[in-house]
């Protein structure tokens, strides 16, 4: 992993979240590009007069934001200090469009192995774990996004919970994950939502032959038996387990969907405290 990065709002939910990527940075020793977005409202002539008038506002605002970006960024630098965190290899970049037009922007042109991102910004809604901005990055681009909670820890991961039919598509997100617990000594549980119209026998078989494949990582398997839908039964596995991480592959827009407002029935007691790190399935 060479190069990370993190939209920010420079709300206290993005402070957390940056403070959770510029970790990951460090272990890897990998730069961390800082993104702020900024749009111009739409004016029209009879707002301004003229078309220079109309110009010179433009002008004014953007300069304006500029002029918040320039002031906010040696905030994060000495919040990275405060938390003892190396900050030499960070890149601000104050990036024109929406959210999503400036991530898609930098992924493409630095080469992008992760995108961190705070699930709720300034203007989130507070009902939803994952802000509008977080679900349209994850429904738009295809690396991985580490969803950081408003009130998770500092990123202190010792166990991962990967979700899995068993797919041969999921391996190569395993195998990211796997490496990425052995960068942080993690403990990673492969974990299989049993269904009734599936052989126990083939399940054990696909686990066997999956523990082979990745005999290098601290590794287990877990099989659970299924407790009204998948999506609670895995929350009640992370609530009693302690997960740090969850792990998933987005295989279809209906699995994630279901997997994110199912939470809103258990208060949001998963969503609040869990990051969530999303794979697209591989093609």
């Amino acid at each position: 992993m060479n190069n990370i990065l993190i939209p920010t709002d420079f709300s206290e939910n993005a402070d957390k979240a940056f403070l959770c990527a510029l970790k990951i940075a460090n272990q890897y020793n990998a730069n961390l590009y800082v993104v702020h977005s900024h749009q111009s409202p739409v004016l029209s002539f009879s707002h301004a007069g003229q078309p220079q008038v109309l110009e010179d506002v433009y002008n004014e605002i953007s300069l304006s934001k500029f002029d918040f970006f320039k002031k906010r960024t040696p905030e994060l630098h000495k919040l990275a200090e405060e938390h003892h965190l190396g900050h030499d290899k960070i890149i601000f970049l104050f990036e024109e469009g929406t959210v999503l037009d400036a991530v898609i922007r930098v992924i493409k042109r630095e080469q992008i192995d992760l995108v961190v991102m705070g699930t709720l910004g300034a203007s989130g809604f507070q009902k939803q774990f994952l802000g509008t901005n977080t679900v349209s990055v994850i429904r738009n681009t295809r690396i991985p996004i580490l969803c950081i909670p408003a009130e998770a820890e500092l990123l202190d991961i010792k166990k991962i919970a990967f979700t899995t039919v068993f797919r041969e598509k999921d391996k190569e997100a395993l195998s990211e994950i796997v490496d990425f617990a052995n960068s942080f000594g993690a403990q990673v549980y492969c974990t299989h939502v049993v269904h009734e119209h599936r052989s126990p026998a083939d399940i054990l078989q696909y686990s066997e032959i999956w523990r082979k494949a990745f005999n290098k990582g601290n590794l287990d398997f877990i099989f659970l038996e299924k407790q009204g839908s998948v999506e609670n039964t895995i929350h009640q596995f992370i609530r009693e387990n302690n997960i740090d991480l969850l792990a998933v592959v987005k295989r279809n827009r209906n699995f994630f969907d279901r997997l994110v407002s199912s939470s809103l029935s258990n208060n949001l007691a998963f969503h609040s405290q869990t990051p969530i790190l999303v794979f697209h399935e591989e093609s």
